[in-house]
């Protein structure tokens, strides 16, 4: 059976300023990392995991912003892993003229998310989220025939995953539970996932 998991990152800089940053800039990818707090989070979580069966077979894929890389490596570390691979479709949603802004923004992002809208404020629509997860979780979903998989991402683009996983509808990535930071949830097998047109690129790399 296919041992598919997906990891929120730790406790970051950002999240305790309350602040969003979501472009791939030199704040994202190198200055917002963990907090000292996220990283004993993150080594937690690799205790959870080995207690659930994760060991040194696990592969770990996940976003290269600071804050998920440096959790997908304390995790990995905690399980004797390899190091982790990066996979840059797992990259947080963009929140366009939000970024660097008060995280109170993401409830109206939510909101429009929630009524099919579409977003006027270079926010990345949900559809093109999906687009980017959907290819990253079906090539997860097809590594986890022979070794657990654990996603190491963020709010939104989890939320978004587990959504695309149900069979449900992304924009109503708000009702999945919410998944907190550091906190390890099994996926499962992807089966009968929602299509997307929206395109992407292929990002991936060792």
């Amino acid at each position: 059976m296919n041992r598919l998991w997906v990891l929120r990152h730790g406790e970051s800089t950002a999240n305790v300023e309350g602040l969003i940053v979501s472009a791939p800039g030199p704040r994202a990818l190198s200055e917002v990392g963990l907090t000292p707090r996220g990283r004993t989070q993150a080594r937690e979580a690799a205790r959870a995991g080995a207690a659930q069966g994760l060991g040194p077979e696990t592969v770990v894929l996940t976003s290269d912003f600071a804050r998920a890389l440096q959790t997908a490596e304390e995790f990995a570390a905690g399980l004797g892993a390899a190091a982790p691979r990066i996979d840059q479709r797992l990259r947080e949603r963009s929140f366009g003229q939000h970024d660097e802004g008060p995280a109170s923004a993401y409830e109206r992002v939510w909101g429009i998310d929630r009524e099919r809208g579409t977003h006027q404020d270079e926010v990345e629509q949900v559809d093109a989220v999906a687009a980017r997860v959907l290819e990253a979780l079906r090539e997860a979903d097809e590594l986890a025939r022979s070794a657990p998989v654990v996603l190491v991402a963020h709010g939104d683009v989890l939320q978004i995953a587990l959504t695309l996983a149900a069979g449900a509808d992304p924009h109503d990535h708000r009702e999945q539970p919410h998944l907190g930071n550091a906190e390890l949830r099994l996926l499962g097998p992807v089966r009968d996932v929602p299509s997307t047109d929206a395109p992407t690129e292929e990002r991936v790399r060792s």
